[in-house]
């Protein structure tokens, strides 16, 4: 192993599981058996509160200070993190270390989906050109995000969202005579919570065959008999087998997060179908309606699975072909390469500590 150190720094509590810590546990499980690698949490999501952005950003630099030469830090990894990435470039002007940024959506678009002030949109299109452009390395998760950003930086390439085909894999025999359909939270996030709306008001029009489970931390739990939660899971293998044992994913997405759903990546990992809308799949590609995932508007969605979700043999095509679409794009092992490339591109360089 080389004596080597990544700082891969994440903006939330990094024992939580939701996509951008999701991806820094993925980055630190690929890169840890050649470099020293350190993982560094916020601890607690930005707020949206001026004051509290401001403590956030001072608190989070402190840590850094401290960070960076404790562990004589040779390349800063900030997943999708801003403040993180402003502390470190600062920081990697006076010790001599790289900055990567991995940028898991395009911030400016999707706060104009989610119809934000103008000021807003203006502020975080000054915020993206900085960090993307101030970068060493970018690493964007999409094609959309990689055409986006190359104008602010020629040092781009896309790594997209990745699961560990070894973990996520088909583990049952499907039942027949009923169905159990899978929604992944974790439901305290907003974009999560719709789908619970989404379960809740529909929930008398699936067929009546066809059981629910929620999975992940939800504080809305209602008495239904055909609902279960299976409330927060601390163990990645435990999310994994209650994945596995599911027959369908419901991920009923309204907005386009503009970066990939590693939950869609997570259940076609598993052989399952995948029932998404248009917002679900974006920044994923080589994905087919009806060959290796099924994608309906709202209105239609719950028809579509009651007509399609007992059809074994549909879903099992349906289910084998994203398995082999993840193995072939998504997996661990078709990227692991890529991104280890990278890093050494940078940590060879002769930077130095001052």
């Amino acid at each position: 192993m080389s004596d080597k150190c990544v700082l891969i720094l994440v903006a939330a509590d990094a024992a939580e599981d939701h996509g951008t810590t999701v991806r820094g546990k993925a980055v630190r499980d690929a890169l840890k058996h050649k470099y020293r690698v350190v993982t560094l949490s916020s601890r607690s999501r930005y707020s949206a509160s001026v004051l509290m952005l401001v403590a956030g950003y001072v608190a989070w630099m402190f840590k850094l200070v401290y960070a960076v030469p404790w562990n004589r830090v040779d390349c800063v990894y900030c997943c999708s993190d801003y403040f993180g990435f402003v502390s470190s470039y600062i920081l990697s002007r006076m010790f001599g270390f790289c900055v990567i940024f991995e940028a898991h959506g395009i911030l400016s678009e999707e706060n104009k989906a989610k119809n934000r002030p103008a000021v807003v949109i203006r502020v975080c299109s000054l915020i993206e050109r900085f960090a993307v452009g101030r970068s060493d390395h970018v690493i964007a998760l999409s094609r959309d995000i990689f055409e986006f950003y190359k104008t602010f930086n020629d040092e781009i390439d896309l790594i997209p969202a990745f699961v560990d085909e070894q973990v996520y894999k088909a583990a049952h025999t499907r039942a027949a005579d009923f169905k159990t359909i899978g929604l992944v939270g974790p439901f305290d996030m907003p974009a999560n919570k719709y789908y619970l709306q989404f379960l809740y008001e529909h929930v008398d029009a699936f067929d009546p065959r066809i059981r629910f489970r929620i999975i992940g931390k939800c504080d809305n739990m209602i008495a239904d008999d055909r609902i279960t939660y299976t409330g927060y899971l601390s163990s990645r293998d435990g999310y994994a087998a209650e994945l596995a044992s599911l027959d369908a994913l419901l991920v009923p997405a309204q907005l386009p997060t503009s970066g990939p759903l590693n939950k869609i990546l997570e259940g076609m990992a598993c052989s399952l179908p995948v029932y998404t809308t248009p917002e679900g799949i974006v920044g994923l590609n080589c994905l087919e309606n009806g060959k290796n995932i099924i994608v309906e508007e709202g209105r239609t969605l719950v028809g579509t699975i009651n007509q399609s979700v007992f059809n074994d043999a549909l879903t099992r095509t349906i289910g084998d072909n994203a398995r082999k679409l993840v193995e072939q794009q998504y997996s661990r092992a078709a990227n692991k390469a890529k991104l280890v490339r990278i890093m050494e591109q940078w940590l060879h360089r002769d930077t130095g500590h001052l």
